[in-house]
């Protein structure tokens, strides 16, 4: 399983870049006095600049790291280094079997898997009061009611003084709705709202957006008429907030999942981590939050698979999922779907609005396909037929150059505007570059 990390797929689960460069300036043998593989389990000595060296353990089957540092990331740069020498001098590991701290925290881990599905049992039968949940919920219900209807006669005005006008409003129109917004508990239209002053040189793309916040007010007012799941995504356009706990206790799907690409996105005070999954033909999204400064909480290696338990939460299009349990046995990919033309894309796309009208964005595996430089940069099909790719090129320059302009296979995200490179293979996807 180890053999099939790869550096990148190492350096993808490092908390920030910081780490994964330091880890790079770790990862030589001459720094570890021992190194050791033993049942799955990594465990080296990392010489700092203190007396006693670092004692760093990595568990493959995560792959899970503990170090003796005093470092608060999850994995630190000596967990990074670990694996990243495993990839790079995996000979000069030994067989010695772990110290006892490091069996104690091994013995821990899996206690704490025995009690974690003891208590999430345990929690199922303290069901909270039912009747205060109810008044919770109508009282939230009662609010978001309230500042939709105050969105309606904003939209309202806004159209009869004429879209034309939009760009002469002052900033504070736009601010202040937002900000009624979310004292109505509806934050997720309170960040459409906010949004807007970024497409007021676009009348097309403002008027499309303004429609999709027209559908939110007028979807709440007729939510009586909305299936389950369809109401799952109106809630959850408008912000109400994801029952994680309570979706942990329905059954997933237990398969192999590939895990074809990340982006991490800075968020006001939020860094936020999208992990895109795939199974056969389902997609799902994984997602992390950390407040800024933070570090998020281990990610699954990219480019590999893991075997684990994922639900899906309610929707009308099922992508937005919880990892159930911890992932396991890392390997190649596996079963990749075959890669689609941009307009088979883009049909999947418009069958995937149809179904979830405020989707956001979805991924697909494209290709083959090539990358061209310009403004913007796109990316184009054998057809002919060309999308417009996202504004930062750092990655699109790392493409071009190991592509060298050839065909390759692209996965990413599709906005319905722009289309967000997260990973790419030369040859076929899964194989290595």
């Amino acid at each position: 399983m180890s053999q099939a990390l790869t550096p990148e797929t190492i350096l993808s689960l490092a908390p920030d870049a910081g780490s994964a460069a330091n880890a790079r300036k770790l990862a030589t043998p001459g720094k570890w006095p021992s190194l050791n593989d033993t049942d799955g389990v990594l465990w080296g000595e990392c010489q700092g600049s203190g007396k006693t060296p670092y004692l760093t353990a990595v568990d493959l089957s995560g792959p899970v790291a503990k170090c003796s540092c005093p470092s608060r990331k999850f994995p630190c740069k000596h967990g990074l280094a670990l694996l990243l020498l495993h990839a790079s001098h995996g000979s000069d590991f030994g067989s010695q079997p772990a110290p006892e701290s490091i069996q104690t925290w091994l013995a821990g881990r899996q206690n704490r898997e025995v009690q974690k599905a003891e208590g999430g049992q345990q929690k199922a039968e303290k069901e909270a009061d039912p009747a205060a949940q109810a008044k919770r919920r109508a009282a939230r219900e009662k609010k978001v009611t309230a500042g939709l209807e105050g969105l309606h006669l904003f939209l309202n005005d806004l159209v009869r003084d004429g879209l034309a006008t939009a760009s002469s409003r002052p900033y504070s129109d736009w601010d202040t709705q937002a900000a009624r917004l979310m004292d109505a508990q509806a934050a997720g239209a309170a960040r459409r709202v906010a949004h807007i002053p970024e497409l007021l040189g676009d009348p097309a793309a403002l008027l499309a957006h303004l429609g999709e916040l027209a559908l939110l007010a007028e979807g709440w007012t007729n939510r009586e008429g909305l299936v389950e799941n369809e109401l799952a995504d109106l809630r959850s356009a408008l912000g109400f907030p994801l029952d994680a706990a309570g979706l942990l206790e329905t059954e997933g799907i237990r398969s192999r999942w590939n895990v074809l690409g990340q982006a991490l996105i800075q968020e006001e005070t939020l860094t936020v981590r999208r992990q895109w999954l795939q199974n056969s033909d389902q997609t799902a999204l994984l997602l992390d939050f950390a407040p800024a400064g933070r570090p998020l909480p281990p990610g699954l290696p990219m480019g590999q698979s893991v075997e684990a338990e994922l639900v899906l939460a309610p929707s009308a299009f099922a992508q937005r999922a919880v990892l159930k349990g911890e992932a396991r046995g890392s390997g190649p990919l596996t079963d990749l779907p075959p890669p689609l033309t941009l307009t088979a894309m883009l049909s999947a796309h418009a069958d995937a609005l149809a179904r979830n009208p405020w989707l956001e964005r979805a991924a697909y595996l494209l290709g083959p396909v090539r990358v061209l430089p310009g403004e913007p940069w796109s990316v184009v099909d054998e057809t002919g037929g060309g999308l417009p790719l996202t504004e930062d090129v750092r990655p699109l320059l790392r493409l071009l150059a190991e592509s060298a302009g050839e065909a390759v296979s692209v996965f990413g995200e599709w906005d319905g505007a722009a289309f967000a490179a997260l990973n790419f293979w030369t040859g076929t996807p899964g194989g290595r570059r």
